[in-house]
């Protein structure tokens, strides 16, 4: 599996970026950050609701995933994605099979690095628009409060999937949508533990080089090439 990280990139280039490896029919493990706070939309989820006012006051950028699932506010995190292409073992699993064996392997990157982590063994159901509000089938949880999110896509080609590890505790998340009268918090890492992106990082890479044999992707320019020309699909204006 190869390995690439990219740092502080805009929102739209980062989704791109993770669309381009799907095409290339070798498996990736990416870590990565954001440029800005960026709201991040599933696949199809309506732009109806989204407070485009309050985006724009607070500096928020929003971009559409090629993913499912709900809202995301990406901000102070760490963000994985993992490419398995058809023909790989693991593009066999089914969507929760996929979910809990990576799932597994960032947990134990957390439990090693002291952090009391757990998987949870069934999902609970949101009602609301903001993927933070309850965690699902085999999602990650701190304190019984979900910190990583994931979502995933299929193709005839390859598998993606990408989530979020929150560092940091963002409160008011409601905010980004019209006619959200619930306080949702999207809580972090810091609960337990004041941690950076680069030791998370660290305990990441440990773990998923033991399970694949991780090898430094060599042609990123490439990558970031074609990213370019795709990344205004993911823009949500």
């Amino acid at each position: 599996m190869f390995y690439i990280e990219t740092w502080d990139l805009p929102g739209d280039l980062n989704m791109a970026i993770d669309y381009i490896l799907g095409t290339l029919n070798v498996p990736f493990f990416r870590l990565y950050t954001w440029e800005r706070p960026t709201l991040s939309l599933g696949k199809n989820q309506s732009l109806d609701d989204v407070n485009f006012e309050f985006l724009k006051e607070n500096d928020i950028d929003c971009v559409r995933r090629p993913t499912g699932g709900r809202a995301v506010l990406h901000k102070d995190e760490i963000t994985y994605s993992v490419v398995i292409p058809n023909g790989h073992s693991l593009y066999r699993l089914s969507v929760l099979k996929l979910y809990k064996f990576l799932s597994k392997l960032i947990v134990d990157a957390l439990n090693n690095m002291g952090l009391p982590v757990k998987m949870v063994g069934r999902g609970l159901r949101g009602n609301t628009h903001i993927c933070f509000d309850a965690p699902s089938w085999y999602e990650i949880v701190l304190n019984d409060k979900k910190v990583v999110g994931s979502a995933q896509m299929r193709t005839k080609s390859f598998v993606l999937q990408h989530g979020s590890i929150v560092l940091k505790t963002t409160y008011n998340v409601e905010s980004c949508f019209k006619k959200l009268d619930r306080k949702i918090t999207q809580y972090g890492l810091d609960q337990y533990k004041i941690l950076n992106e680069l030791k998370v990082r660290d305990a990441l890479y440990v773990e998923f080089d033991k399970v694949f044999g991780l090898k430094k992707f060599k042609d990123l320019d490439k990558v970031l090439q074609e990213a370019q020309k795709a990344r205004r699909r993911f823009c949500c204006t």
